[in-house]
């Protein structure tokens, strides 16, 4: 179970990795509904190259912290990776639950900004996405323990 879980979690997190990756190089599909907008959907703020990396540096990081929970990598030894298997689901399951909560104006599921191209894809698809991964993220801190 905790292999099934894991390997939906990681796909999840590469691919959305891959996507940051594909905008930071300059990529348009599906940019113009990745950002908060306001009216007339004008951007709230507009991430460089360099943010949008970050971002997908972030995500692989996740994939990895699902990785060394899921797998036995053999370095549970080393206190650093030992962190990671011990509060990093955690991290996850904190970053992504206040994530689909949101901010309240723009994002999240009590967003007041709703008629935008964001604020549609952000209550269709991106909001629900964000309480999946922590609640699948929760479910496996569940079967480890």
């Amino acid at each position: 179970m905790i292999l099934f879980f894991s390997t939906i979690l990681m796909l999840i997190f590469i691919t959305l990795s891959g996507i940051h990756i594909y905008w930071a190089l300059g990529g348009k599909w599906g940019a113009d509904e990745a950002i908060p907008s306001i009216k007339g959907d004008k951007k709230v703020f507009e991430p460089g190259p360099i943010a949008t990396l970050i971002v997908a540096f972030g995500l692989l990081c996740f994939a990895a912290i699902v990785y060394f929970n899921a797998f036995d990598s053999g370095v549970k030894s080393n206190w650093f990776f030992n962190i990671i298997q011990t509060k990093g689901l955690w991290l996850i399951v904190i970053m992504f639950l206040l994530r689909a909560i949101g901010e309240f104006k723009y994002v999240g599921f009590f967003k007041k900004v709703k008629d935008t191209s964001f604020g549609k894809a952000d209550t269709q698809i991106f909001t629900p996405l964000c309480l999946g991964i922590s609640v699948i993220s929760f479910v496996l801190i569940i079967i480890k323990n």
